[in-house]
């Protein structure tokens, strides 16, 4: 039986203008972007969400846009948010710390717009925060989260919006093809082309330039730019082709259309799981065969992984490898 998705809605404005960054820096606690029709700031004195922050967020908003209950309260726990991200049913306090740091970070930020938020609102001044307030109590696992009632009132009744899968979206594991991934959800709404100057693309993606750089090096944009749009091909329902004019800078983007994929006979579920913990045993087997420098390279690159090193150190190794078998 096919598993449902999990759609969420997300303003679209919130897919044009980014409350995440791809910055690796500690300390980036603002960003801006300034245009024609108006200014955008993000602040969170806990440094703003990342990646897997955001992954977090979107799980988080769609369970509270499947609730039955009309409210802007959501109880959950963290083993249900790791579930949901990671799959599996066992996980460490490192990913337990790693999800209320998320929650911390979504609790601190504020976003403020100067401008046209929206064609034919007219000009305005606007704050947004993300969650006003959580409890978890560590003695039942239950964790309580508020929303902000105006975010959730917005993304609630507008009707500037896209659907964004969730699933789709967490396998993605380069935050660079997860942010243009929600640029590309916006931007083929309702086209087929997307056409944009590099310089105002790596300010939506939320690069960085060099140090002391007035401008983005395109060589930089696009030696992420190319293996993100190769991972959404490969993992999403989207089909892109890109193409880069050198001379004039201009990116242009066209939505193709997705090739069937050839899908195996279902198996049951016992040979499924048979089936996993026989490839598990085999990775784990290559990986005794290998050098003492081999494997600790292994190690070394798990462990940093954003994803896999909130696994067991097993589990870490097993999933390195089949990456790198990929």
């Amino acid at each position: 039986m096919k598993e449902e998705k999990k759609l969420l809605k997300e303003d679209i404005n919130f897919l044009e203008y980014p409350n995440w960054t791809l910055s690796r820096k500690k300390s980036v606690t603002t960003y801006n972007i300034k245009k024609d029709n108006g200014t955008y700031e993000v602040i969170s004195p806990f440094g703003l969400p990342k990646h897997f922050d955001k992954i977090v967020v979107y799980f988080l908003l769609y369970k509270l846009c499947h609730s039955k209950a009309s409210s802007y309260t959501l109880i959950t726990s963290r083993y249900e948010i790791a579930k949901n991200i990671f799959g599996g049913n066992h996980f460490g306090k490192n990913v337990y710390d790693r999800i209320m740091r998320a929650i911390k970070r979504w609790k601190s930020i504020a976003i403020n717009f100067e401008g046209l938020f929206y064609y034919g609102d007219g000009y305005t001044i606007r704050g947004f925060s993300v969650i006003d307030e959580y409890i978890l109590r560590k003695d039942t696992g239950e964790l309580i989260i508020k929303f902000s009632e105006s975010y959730v009132k917005q993304l609630q009744e507008t009707t500037f919006y896209k659907l964004i899968d969730f699933e789709q979206y967490k396998i993605l594991h380069k935050a660079s093809s997860a942010r243009l991934y929600e640029l590309l959800c916006k931007s083929f709404k309702a086209r087929n082309e997307w056409a944009i100057n590099i310089q105002s693309l790596a300010e939506k993606l939320t690069f960085e330039k060099r140090k002391n750089a007035k401008l983005y090096y395109p060589s930089d944009v696009l030696r992420y730019l190319k293996p993100g749009i190769k991972e959404i091909n490969k993992k999403t329902d989207l089909a892109i082709k890109f193409e880069y004019n050198k001379k004039n800078g201009i990116c242009l983007f066209k939505k193709a259309k997705k090739q069937s994929q050839y899908m195996p006979a279902k198996s049951s579920r016992l040979d499924k799981s048979k089936m996993l913990v026989n490839k598990k045993q085999a990775f784990l087997e290559s990986f005794k065969v290998l050098s003492q420098e081999e494997q600790d390279r292994v190690k070394d690159a798990a462990s940093r992984d954003q994803f896999l090193k909130y696994l067991t150190k097993e589990d870490q190794i097993v999933a390195y490898m089949a990456r790198e078998k990929k």
